[in-house]
């Protein structure tokens, strides 16, 4: 995946399984506990969520994505 593929993946609202298998690089199962950890983050936080989506931020920030850095690539 290119840096402006994954910088427009990164702008949408929500993110999916399969975005956050396109994100991580990885395969179903993988991407299945990276959310679960990350839903049971937010859901230990207080956040209501909808069954099959993530909110992208809190993807972006706990997986510790550098959004500039992304941008100064694609460049």
């Amino acid at each position: 995946m290119e840096t402006n593929e994954l910088l427009k993946l990164l702008s949408q609202q929500w993110c999916s399984l399969n975005d956050l298998m396109k994100i991580c690089k990885c395969g179903k199962n993988k991407a299945l506990i990276v959310k679960n950890k990350i839903k049971k983050q937010l859901l230990d936080e207080g956040y209501i969520l909808p069954s099959r989506s993530l909110p992208m931020k809190a993807v972006v920030d706990i997986l510790k994505i550098d959004i500039d850095y992304l941008r100064e690539m694609s460049k």
